[in-house]
């Protein structure tokens, strides 16, 4: 079959479209959605209360050979390491580094979350999962579609400790790929799928809609920040599995952290001389900041006091909190609403905290862990409403941007306390917080569920502002819609036809709460514009 080429309209098989489980991949979306670096409610709202119309949507694009590709929505998300500040110069932070997190709008997210599930079983029928622990498949009927993180993690931890106590072990050399996601190549990975029997008619589909994603960046990387590339970028690394297998030489993958172990740094600088070459064959290299070769002995934690205080706090809620529940990379995640039921519905959970304290109350005395607790511990304080840690959180905020999404989730349980409200609200209005973090912080106080004029005045700004990201000014748009009084939907109203489709979408989403007569009028003037407005007018009617 010819290759497809990136952005023009292509079709699939009926036999295809007819055999994928819709529902799957629907259930997926809606639980991938809560780890997304991007909040959308009005995507959300799609996904939710017009998934059927979307699945016949898609559909009937693919029957008809009329699907084409839209553009993902990427933002700059702020990692944890800093730039180094030299010595002497200045006593601040040094600036974060970034990552670009995407979502996809709902006809290509719905079809990339498809043909991942259909590539799922060939990809574990190929995968060594005695070498490879991250992103481990669940069930085929899973909405979760990956076991939890933790499971993982622990295996992972085991395999290392197995391989450390081997006699023929005296060195591990711990290596990180430079930029993994970004780098790898799309039509390498599509041949690695193909070699495991993923059909050509979904393989050619898959690598037009991945070219036409990242654009300009001649077929290389994906999005990071959804299931599907999860897995896809998990078993790009299945071929340098097999070359460890093939050396005979044991190793532990977690995506593109790899553990190698050795008799000796000459049987480690043998074994590079192959690898390097290999993986540039893939086109991947070597973090040379993050890749070391260090005595086994170094594997046993660097801190076991930190340790031992984390697996009381795992110990603590193992028995009070559902294994589903406890998983995340970025922490639990959480189900954000639009704030319309307000942030106090939840009942209390009665969660004993008292080792999880202790570890929070730790983290100063372990400098460079203070993410991994946070990480840790905010969303149990969360799920018990506890507000043990808001002063903490409420001082960091500045301070760790990569936190951001996590301390948002947190604070979001405690808005009737005016403090927390009115400093999210000042936070909001600082030049140095990243487009970024503000979206997190609307995301925040739009929990309330009752309006903050201030807030809705800095939203109706940020909306206006056209340097502002797209995502931002949307998620603004939204808060605006919901929380302002007439005159301010009235400047939405104004501002509309000079805004982007999917800001527009955001303004439409909002008027779901509007007074029945300017309701009514915006669903006769908006609700046939553009195909999320279509999408949104069905979910409303839903």
């Amino acid at each position: 079959m010819a290759t497809l080429k990136a952005g023009e309209p292509f079709g699939l098989d009926n036999d295809f479209v007819e055999e994928i489980d819709w529902d799957i991949a629907l259930k997926r979306i809606l639980h991938d959605l809560r780890s997304d670096f991007i909040f959308a409610p009005h995507l959300a709202f799609v996904y939710e209360k017009a998934g059927q119309q979307l699945v016949e949507l898609l559909k009937s694009e693919l029957k008809s050979g009329k699907f084409s590709p839209g553009v993902p929505l990427t933002i700059e998300v702020p990692k944890s390491f800093r730039i180094r500040v030299a010595a002497g110069q200045s006593s601040r932070l040094g600036p974060s580094y970034s990552r670009p997190g995407s979502i996809l709008m709902p006809r290509d997210r719905l079809l990339y979350q498809a043909l991942a599930d259909q590539a799922a079983p060939f990809i574990s029928k190929k995968s060594d999962l005695t070498r490879s622990f991250s992103h481990k498949l669940e069930d085929s009927k899973s909405a979760s579609m990956f076991v939890p993180t933790r499971i993982c993690w622990n295996e992972l931890q085991s395999a290392l400790a197995s391989h450390a106590e081997s006699n023929g072990t005296s060195y591990i050399l711990k290596l990180d790929i430079a930029n993994f996601f970004g780098s790898l190549n799309q039509h390498k990975l599509i041949n690695v799928l193909s070699d495991a029997g993923y059909p050509q008619s979904l393989a050619s589909r898959l690598e037009a809609i991945l070219t036409s994603y990242t654009g300009e960046r001649s077929s290389r990387g994906i999005l990071q920040g959804m299931y599907p590339s999860d897995l896809l970028g998990n078993y790009y690394m299945a071929p340098i599995d097999q070359f460890f297998g093939d050396h005979e030489v044991p190793s532990a993958r977690y995506v593109d952290d790899i553990y190698i172990f050795v008799e000796s740094v000459d049987a480690a600088e043998k074994l590079l001389r192959e690898l390097i070459p290999t993986l540039r064959s893939y086109d991947l290299g070597l973090n040379e900041a993050k890749s070391v070769i260090m005595p086994k002995s170094s594997l046993v934690s660097e801190e076991p006091d930190l340790e031992a205080l984390f697996k009381n706090a795992v110990s603590e809620i193992s028995t009070q909190i559902d294994e589903a529940d406890f998983d995340a990379d970025y922490g639990f995640q959480s189900d954000w609403d639009d704030g319309e039921s307000g942030a106090g519905d939840d009942d209390e959970n009665e969660l004993e905290l008292i080792a999880t304290t202790i570890l929070f109350d730790s983290a100063s005395d372990y400098p460079g862990h203070e993410e991994s607790i946070e990480r840790f511990c905010l969303p149990l304080f969360a799920k018990a409403n506890s507000d043990y840690a808001v002063d903490y959180v409420l001082e960091a905020f500045s301070k760790r941007p990569a936190m951001s999404q996590i301390y948002a989730a947190y604070l979001a349980r405690f808005l009737d306390s005016n403090e927390v409200m009115s400093v999210l609200v000042k936070l909001l209005e600082k030049p140095l917080i990243a487009d970024w973090q503000k979206v997190w912080l609307l995301a925040a106080i739009s929990q309330a569920g009752k309006p903050n004029d201030l807030g809705v005045k800095v939203a109706l700004s940020l909306l206006k502002d056209a340097n502002k990201h797209e995502a931002l000014r949307a998620v603004a748009a939204t808060y605006v819609g919901l929380f302002g009084d007439h005159s301010r939907r009235m400047t939405l109203r104004l501002l509309y036809p000079s805004l982007t489709e999917y800001i527009q979408a955001a303004v439409y989403y909002s008027s779901k709460s509007w007074p029945g007569v300017e309701k009514n009028n915006a669903k006769a003037q908006w609700s046939s514009l553009g195909s999320l407005n279509k999408l949104l007018s069905a979910a409303m009617g839903n």
